[in-house]
């Protein structure tokens, strides 16, 4: 076979692959605004961060209950429309409760419980190479091993989040893309076939809109 037709075919099953993954969404994913209080499990100094009310998705049997912070704290000096290279890892920046059995990103389960949501970047190490097209991420950690409002660093955040599977590795969910103009509780697919819904989180004078990715896997 000539080196053209070997790329040619190549190039069509990778599109093949595409198209299928961005059709391969197990269930439809229905999100809505809820107005519940924050969960009694939460650290009440990280209770006393989060806005009343957040969003609700639900995803096949399991709902995601989403409460975000009242306002991201952002670098001194940060200017301009928000970024999430403004926040500082480990930064808390929500909190979920989980119905029922969910996955993260690497496609592990997570059990049903209350768990804070903790801005992270995947380090640019040959580990993680192809992972992604994005570096940002939100890991969770159970709600009664995180207690601390501070922004804990990067491996503050990933040892904290390593309670969540009881693994070695941290339980993220991508951010993907970390910035959009879509709207709130929109959903949509990226590039990888990978299924997100767009969330804001206040910050500054502005907000991070982004997509949090909740169908789909990557190989890590």
């Amino acid at each position: 076979m000539s080196l053209r037709r070997t790329v040619r075919s190549f190039v069509l099953v990778f599109v093949a692959v595409l198209i299928f993954a961005s059709q391969a969404a197990p269930q439809p994913i229905a999100a809505s605004r809820h107005t519940d209080a924050s969960p009694s499990e939460i650290a009440a100094p990280l209770g006393a961060l989060l806005a009343n009310g957040g969003a609700r998705v639900e995803i096949g049997a399991a709902a995601l209950t989403f409460w975000w912070v009242e306002s991201a704290p952002l670098a001194d000096g940060a200017s301009g429309a928000p970024e999430w290279k403004q926040v500082a890892e480990g930064t808390f920046v929500g909190a979920v409760q989980i119905s029922a059995s969910f996955r993260d990103i690497r496609g592990r389960t997570i059990k049903p419980g209350v768990y804070t949501l903790r801005y992270a970047v995947q380090p640019s190490d040959g580990d993680h190479l192809g992972v992604s097209s994005y570096r940002d991420f939100l890991l969770l950690s159970p709600a009664a091993v995180d207690q601390d409002p501070a922004p804990n660093g990067h491996d503050g955040a990933i040892n904290l989040s390593k309670n969540t599977i009881g693994s070695s590795h941290p339980s993220p969910w991508m951010l993907d893309p970390p910035a959009t103009d879509g709207a709130v509780l929109s959903t949509g697919t990226n590039e990888m076939g990978l299924h997100y819904v767009v969330f804001e989180v206040p910050a500054g004078s502005g907000a991070l809109r982004f997509g949090l990715v909740l169908i789909g896997k990557v190989e890590a």
